[in-house]
């Protein structure tokens, strides 16, 4: 009887004051509902289907779960949720993203960073060889040739290195490296030129084949692995009945790269490499990075991360 009494003058004084507080003495809502402890774990507010399953949940610390005991986040729901009616919107926009651990927020896309590369006509370069599978010659890029390195690309040289071909080891010196500190993928356009004065030592192919080859190794090390290899087939000039002319290979050859590399570590390094591929060769050092007329760079790069 007491019982029926107690909710008899709890729903008088609800519809008397149309104010219910639930662990508060002087609620501010028609239901007002105050969590018992203090911690972010306290809950304020559990709601559980026939079944005994939690279904909704308040903790103390603001957290809201739908379908979720212990809310990790403002709002944290185990399941689809739908809407209805949404605004049709037009111009910029930000659109939302959804984060490896189900966290929801406003996806803000960056711009893409990249490493731009120059090197003028200007800037003197080694000789050397073309004969030789084994012989890899470095591209010497330093970061005097950067323009722009939003990637925030590192540069240095090995003095002394290694490069592995397919097992082969080679010893190389004075290997010119460009590092990345954030792992991932990029990639690379890469565009220089070589010529080679005077005619070749052999000739009987016609043709020469010269190789780009990207070396990656870990920051500290100085033990490169080979990743990829580019070839190009320069054909010598020929007069007009077809005859090779002297000197056919002393004009500027293109090489244009299109590579995608990954790095899976901080600050791994690549470095960029001539190779003799086949055919014609030039045994001593005649050979060169060159500038075609009406141009003002020998060697152009971007890498950008995709």
């Amino acid at each position: 009887m007491k019982k029926i009494v107690f909710f008899a003058s709890v729903l008088i004084s609800a519809s008397v004051l149309a104010q219910v507080g639930i662990n508060e003495i002087n609620p501010t809502a028609t239901l007002d509902i105050k969590s018992k402890g203090n911690t972010p774990a306290t809950k304020a507010l559990e709601v559980n289907n026939s079944s005994g399953t939690e279904i909704f949940t308040v903790l103390d610390n603001g957290n809201v779960g739908v379908n979720v005991a212990n809310p990790t986040a403002k709002l944290h729901t185990n399941g689809s949720i739908r809407y209805e009616n949404l605004p049709i919107v037009s111009g910029s926009l930000s659109p939302l993203a959804i984060k490896d651990d189900g966290t929801v927020g406003t996806y803000v896309p960056e711009p893409t960073k990249y490493l731009y590369m120059e090197m003028p006509s200007s800037v003197t370069t080694s000789s050397f060889p073309l004969s030789d599978t084994g012989f890899y010659t470095n591209i010497p890029l330093t970061s005097t040739q950067s323009v722009t390195n939003t990637i925030t690309a590192g540069f240095g040289t090995d003095a002394s290195a290694t490069l592995n071909v397919s097992g082969t080891i080679i010893s190389s010196s004075n290997v010119r490296y460009i590092s990345f500190p954030d792992p991932g993928i990029y990639k690379i356009n890469l565009s220089y030129y070589t010529s080679c004065t005077g005619s070749p030592a052999d000739s009987s192919n016609n043709m020469q084949g010269i190789g780009t080859a990207l070396f990656k190794a870990n920051f500290a090390s100085t033990s490169y692995s080979r990743q990829a290899v580019v070839r190009y087939n320069g054909l010598p000039r020929r007069n007009d009945t077809g005859a090779v002319i002297a000197g056919p290979y002393n004009f500027a050859l293109p090489h244009t790269i299109f590579l995608v590399f990954e790095t899976t570590a901080a600050n791994e390094k690549i470095a960029l490499f001539v190779n003799y591929g086949f055919g014609d060769t030039f045994t001593s050092n005649v050979c060169s990075f060159a500038t075609p007329s009406g141009l003002s760079n020998k060697i152009t790069m971007n890498i950008s991360k995709l």
